[in-house]
This record gives C-alpha cells, structure tokens and sequence, in this order.
C-alpha cells in the first residue's frame, strides 16, 4: 500500500505511521489504492460507486489489512513499514502534484481537503 501510496521518498513513513495509527485504533484504512486494486484500474479520483466496490481489498468497506498485496513493494516502501514515522497522523491527502498533507484529526483532514482539492 505504501508503494502505491508515496509518490515522494519523504511520504513513505508517513503514510506507514498513518496506516499504523488507523491499525490500532480500529479504523478503516480508507486507502484508495487498494479500491484501485480491487477495481483493475487506476483512476485519477474515485467515484463513491468506487468506494462501494464489493471487494476484501476494499479497505473502505473493510477494517484490518487486506488479504494480500495489492504491489510489489520497492526497498524504500519495507524499510517505511519496519521503520514508520514517530507522528500521530490518521489522514493525509495528495495535492495536485501528487505531496501528501497530513492531518491528525477528522476536521484538519476538511480543512486540507477544501485546501488542496476545492
């Protein structure tokens, strides 16, 4: 997931501490790649039909990991996962160039979200 999360080298701990952080709390992890996964594509921004995609690797619909990969990961997305950033984050979002912004409550995510995607 971080792999195909981080377009940058500086997000991979970060996303790994926010997967991380959802784990433990119970969240869903609410990761669009794996609802691009699921539906055999990749898309420039998910639908809400998207995000109801029957799927086990739908992490929307479903807690925990999924089942399995949904890439092979590269060097630097393991050694995020064994080595998470130490910050509280629970969500972040990408810009239109593709940085990540990062947020460790529901209403800083809202206000990321009407800053970066109108």
């Amino acid at each position: 997931m971080i792999e195909r999360e981080a377009k940058f080298q500086v997000d991979r701990p970060l996303i790994a501490a926010v997967i991380y952080n959802r784990l433990k709390k119970g969240m869903p992890l609410q990761i669009d790649a794996t609802v691009e996964y699921a539906l055999g594509a990749n898309k420039p921004k998910l639908t809400f039909a998207d995000l109801r995609v029957n799927s086990p690797y739908n992490t929307y619909l479903h807690t925990g990991l999924p089942p399995g990969p949904i890439a092979s990961p590269g060097l630097a997305s393991l050694a995020a996962a064994l080595g998470p950033a130490n910050v509280g984050y629970l969500y972040y979002l990408a810009d239109s160039s593709g940085h990540n912004h990062y947020a460790t409550t529901y209403q800083e995510f809202l206000q990321l979200r009407a800053k970066y995607t109108g």
